[in-house]
């Protein structure tokens, strides 16, 4: 999902994705914890990635992918080569998506959104299973790829000039897709099935790797991401998306 192939500039981001992306927290998440009987359920859902501002969700039920627009509530097939797919994650913006064809091996795949159509075959990191990729706002994209879906070894990747690099080493991360990272890129969020839990991890740069996960919300809560600067917390709860606040 290489800036350059799913052409996510600023020039092509709506006006208001441009104010919340130069006006955007440049800290990371606090550790508060989430209510765990506080959700607020949304739409029935397999899986999901929301882009930074809530305004659409890409959703995958019953094999199905759809766009799911939060204003109206409304929903769009779309078509993502035909797969059963898995590990969605959404660029900020809203105009690249990563995801994984539940083929074998799994398979990871990223499109690009280009005249109102996901445009298939852009290129990927190697792994088998990306998060949500940080904000071009805030320099070059940032990705965190699991690199086996039968291992706990992540490796994170930075767009250069189109090519998905790997930096640093790998580590290790419980939980079976992905971590997904705020948009600054200072924030991975995970569910950890065996705890089970949501946990979240931060660090001051994206120099450096997270430092201890923190667990914010307890109970076996599928996908999690972090937006609205940290306080909205969306899950896959028993085949719904539900929206957990701070």
């Amino acid at each position: 999902m290489a800036r350059s192939e799913l052409l996510i500039a600023l020039a092509l981001v709506s006006g208001c994705d441009v104010v919340v992306g130069l006006s955007g927290d440049q800290h990371a998440c606090g550790t508060t914890t989430f209510k765990a009987d506080k959700g607020t359920p949304i739409v029935a859902a397999d899986d999901f990635s929301i882009d930074w501002d809530a305004t659409f969700a890409v959703l995958a039920a019953g094999g199905i992918a759809t766009e799911y627009h939060f204003a109206d509530k409304s929903q769009t097939a779309i078509d993502l080569g035909g797969y059963n797919n898995l590990g969605l994650a959404l660029a900020p913006e809203g105009n690249g998506l990563f995801f994984t064809a539940t083929i074998e091996p799994p398979t990871l795949m990223a499109a690009g959104l280009e005249k109102d159509a996901w445009r298939i075959g852009q290129q990927v990191p190697k792994g088998a299973y990306a998060g949500t990729p940080s904000a071009d706002t805030f320099g070059p994209r940032r990705s965190l790829v699991r690199s086996n879906p039968e291992t706990q070894t992540v490796q994170e990747f930075e767009d250069q000039d189109g090519v998905w690099v790997a930096v640093g080493d790998p580590h290790a991360v419980p939980g079976f897709v992905a971590p997904n990272l705020t948009p600054n890129g200072l924030t991975m969020v995970y569910g950890d099935p065996s705890a089970p839990g949501v946990f979240l991890a931060t660090r001051t740069s994206t120099d450096a790797w997270f430092g201890k996960a923190m667990m914010v919300l307890e109970g076996d809560h599928r996908y999690p991401q972090l937006l609205g600067r940290c306080s909205d917390l969306y899950v896959i709860d028993d085949g719904t998306l539900t929206r957990y606040e701070r």
